[in-house]
């Protein structure tokens, strides 16, 4: 199965959701896969992963199969290849999704994993994790 994470701008949240997930995958050699984009890539200069997620993927003994990937956006993934499209954050990304013509059909489910500066990473990233944690638990059952 594959997974789609989206946040806003494809550096942090959903990138650090990516990581966590291919990682377990590799760790238990599971043919699930995760993959990020973001809804509004192209509003942030910052294009690689956030500092706050690979500081937080190390402390999870992460170490990132893709640390200098730029970001993607959401219009640029072949949105049909993916089983679940997860959003971070559901009253930060439903109202892009809404706006964005392009994703009209396709289902999203949404999280409740809020951005800084409203949620501190320290905070927000672990829920995350745990979250991609049981996520990945689930499909492999």
């Amino acid at each position: 199965m594959k997974v789609l994470f989206v946040c806003t701008a494809n550096i942090h949240r959903s990138r650090f959701a990516e990581e966590v997930f291919n990682h377990l995958a590799k760790k238990t050699n599971s043919v699930h896969e995760a993959f990020s984009a973001g809804l509004r890539v192209g509003d942030y200069s910052f294009r690689t992963i956030y500092y706050p997620a690979l500081d937080n993927l190390k402390k999870f003994n992460i170490t990132p199969l893709r640390p200098n990937a730029d970001s993607i956006h959401i219009d640029n993934v072949e949105l049909h290849e993916y089983s679940r499209i997860i959003c971070m954050d559901e009253g930060e990304h439903k109202p892009m999704v809404l706006a964005n013509s392009k994703l009209q059909n396709d289902f999203f489910e949404y999280w409740d994993i809020i951005d800084e500066p409203k949620m501190k990473s320290e905070i927000s990233l672990p829920k995350c994790y745990r979250k991609v944690e049981s996520l990945f638990k689930d499909l492999e059952a």
